[in-house]
């Protein structure tokens, strides 16, 4: 029983081609060994009435019959008839190909659910990095128009206090989630991404950044009291939740053109950084 067991997990660890492989030498075999069989007297394939002998165009015959019964059909459509030992052979090879074909089918079904499973998670991915680079442009948008109010009438309301603090932790909040969804389960490693994709998300990241280093200046500018402790609070919430987010990808192999936006967010943070002393 423990045989059998080794030799079903080892069928089942065998990738698509090697089933394929090994159910083409199994047809080779078995009729190899019908051509070996009916070398003993009174045991024979007996093809249209005739006993097959050990000629060329008899193996050919006999493969033929192999493979037919490989597939389990019907032992050579009823051309074919065993006899003697032969049959216990068929019988053998029957549950061969039931065994082998079968795993065959089911590893074209696994190829092929994995492809689809594969392309569900591309989409759905895109469409998670998509989501989130759409709500740092909503914060983005925020900071916008706080700081287009403030050129032009030099004036902060209540409210834009508080959204200058909403808009950070929104920031806050979609770094947070961008950083967990490229730690894997393991939470040992990262999350295979293209580096088109990390571009991207670096790309608005640097432009979250570019924009709260322009309304900082401009409230110094304009001598605001914008220090508050809340404020603080979620700027050094930002500059560490983007550092860690940064740090993923510091030592990965990834293009040119990710590491320049890397180095560039880098740069970004140590302005805040300055900006908030």
């Amino acid at each position: 029983m423990s045989l059998i067991k080794r030799w079903m997990r080892f069928l089942q660890e065998c990738t698509f081609l090697e089933i394929l492989y090994l159910w083409i030498l199994s047809g080779l075999f078995f009729a190899s060994l019908y051509y070996l069989i009916t070398l003993l007297p009174k045991n024979h394939l007996i093809y249209l009435d005739k006993p097959l002998g050990h000629g060329l165009v008899d193996f050919l015959n006999m493969v033929y019959f192999s493979f037919v019964t490989l597939t389990s059909t019907s032992m050579g459509y009823g051309e074919t008839v065993p006899s003697g030992l032969v049959k216990i052979i068929v019988i053998i090879e029957i549950f061969m190909g039931l065994v082998l074909f079968g795993i065959l089918i089911s590893k074209f079904m696994s190829t092929r659910q994995e492809k689809i499973i594969e392309q569900l998670y591309d989409v759905s991915f895109k469409e998670r990095v998509d989501k989130m680079r759409s709500m740092l442009y909503v914060y983005r948008s925020h900071l916008s128009r706080i700081i287009d109010r403030v050129k032009v009438t030099a004036f902060i309301r209540r409210s834009d206090v508080a959204r200058i603090d909403s808009s950070i932790e929104g920031f806050n909040n979609s770094i947070g989630d961008i950083r967990n969804f490229l730690i894997a389960e393991d939470k040992k490693s990262i999350v295979k991404v293209d580096d088109l994709t990390l571009s991207l998300m670096f790309h608005s990241l640097n432009l979250s950044a570019a924009k709260i280093i322009e309304l900082l200046k401009l409230l110094n500018e304009k001598k605001y009291n914008w220090k508050k402790k809340t404020t603080l609070k979620e700027l050094q919430s930002y500059i560490t939740l983007s550092k860690e987010l940064k740090a993923l990808y510091e030592k990965e192999p990834v293009q040119e053109q990710v590491k320049t936006t890397i180095r560039i967010l880098e740069s970004s943070l140590k302005q805040i950084e300055e900006l908030i002393k």
